[in-house]
């Protein structure tokens, strides 16, 4: 679109004029003839500028963001520059980093696992991973998707690993040693390792398959997400991004890091409409059994009966937010809004995302950065308004 195509420079100098012409410059295509087309032209002009806007900052290379709906999707576009130095700009084609949004998709090709009858949420891990540690109390599947099994996060500068691992098993030897912190159940501490431990049940429930098959075979295939893939450092991805990470208030090359060790957890790449279409299969067609998708979406409890924020791999309402946007009441007028919603962020190095899926005005939003560390334009709040303008008509 215009704003993915100009620079930055040029967008700064002409967005007031742009905005004043938007609908003869975007929308000429089709004439309106109803007041949904109205509605429509409307949210889409409104968050157009909201991105527009957004993609101006020095520290914000490229934005990708896509909403879809029953019928699919309703409107994307990318903004800005997926390579900055080469400038190429961001399409909707671009893959992405989308980080920990990795969860949900590995828990959807878990769960239609589950769904066969390949595996027990409530087993011991051991029953699929015969080599994790016997000095650990028995974990199972359901509180590893949900947070509450004790395994650390990361540690040090592990986030920056750039060592591969050949298989998923091998990438266990991080952390499998490591002390669990608390007993299995008895509390919730969000750890990415623990959907590492989970990729490797999925190979040992599936018993043929290694976890990108499962991947592509379980998810990516039967969603038809052609703009998905595993971020693999040296091979040669059509249309993938350029990471970036603000440093001292300046945009620089992120460093190479290595997902190996975290495909299940945070190693995809995608594009914004795939993710957006993937939310939309939880509430739209056969994808998953209804019964399956609402455990997906119940919030776990504890031992002790407590609940916390996340379901199977999906992060379950705002709540886990409101404290931190407390002072922003626009974003706390707008999680009021959408009361009935399931999410997951992402953070990578090179890359932060945020994806809601609204169950109530059936909408799914992504946005994507391909940077990390700018304090430009928080993806949830830009999500949250994307949301709410498409969910007017």
């Amino acid at each position: 679109m215009i704003s993915s195509l100009l620079s930055k420079k040029a967008v700064s100098i002409l967005l007031p004029s742009l905005l004043l012409t938007l609908p003869c410059l975007g929308f000429a295509r089709s004439p309106v003839k109803t007041a949904e087309d109205v509605s429509l032209l409307s949210a889409t002009e409104i968050a157009h500028a909201l991105f527009a806007k957004d993609v101006q900052s020095d520290t914000v290379p490229g934005i990708s963001v896509a909403i879809a709906g029953r019928e699919g999707i309703i409107w994307a576009e990318g903004f800005g520059w997926a390579d900055v130095e080469n400038k190429v700009p961001v399409s909707t084609r671009t893959k992405m980093r989308i980080g920990s949004v990795a969860k949900p998709l590995t828990a959807a090709a878990l769960m239609r696992l589950y769904d066969e009858g390949k595996v027990d949420l409530d087993k011991d891990i051991r029953s699929y991973v015969p080599d994790w540690p016997d000095k650990h109390d028995a974990v199972t599947l359901r509180q590893l998707t949900s947070h509450t099994a004790g395994i650390r996060h990361y540690e040090g500068n592990e986030f920056l690993s750039n060592q591969s691992y050949p298989t998923v098993t091998s990438s266990l030897d991080i952390f499998n040693d490591s002390p669990l912190e608390f007993a299995p159940g008895t509390d919730f501490s969000y750890s990415t390792y623990g959907w590492t431990l989970i990729s490797a049940a999925m190979e040992g429930a599936d018993g043929g398959r290694s976890f990108k098959q499962i991947m592509e075979q379980e998810v990516f295939t039967p969603l038809n997400m052609n703009d998905t893939a595993f971020d693999e450092p040296y091979e040669i991805i059509s249309n993938r991004q350029r990471p970036y990470s603000v440093q001292e208030g300046k945009l620089v090359n992120s460093p190479q890091t290595d997902h190996s060790y975290k495909w299940a957890g945070g190693g995809f790449i995608a594009s914004t409409s795939d993710i957006a279409r993937f939310a939309m299969a939880h509430i739209s067609g056969d994808y998953l059994n209804q019964e399956t998708v609402e455990q997906v979406f119940r919030k776990a409890k504890t031992n002790d009966g407590k609940t916390v924020d996340f379901g199977i791999g999906w992060q379950i309402g705002f709540d886990r937010y409101r404290e931190s946007y407390a002072d922003n009441a626009e974003a706390i007028r707008l999680m009021n809004e959408h009361p009935n919603s399931v999410m997951h962020s992402g953070g990578s190095m090179g890359g932060t995302t945020m994806m809601i899926l609204c169950r109530d005005h059936y909408r799914a939003v992504v946005v994507v950065k391909n940077v990390s560390g700018s304090q430009v334009g928080r993806p949830l709040v830009l999500a949250l308004k994307t949301l709410d303008a498409f969910s007017q008509h």
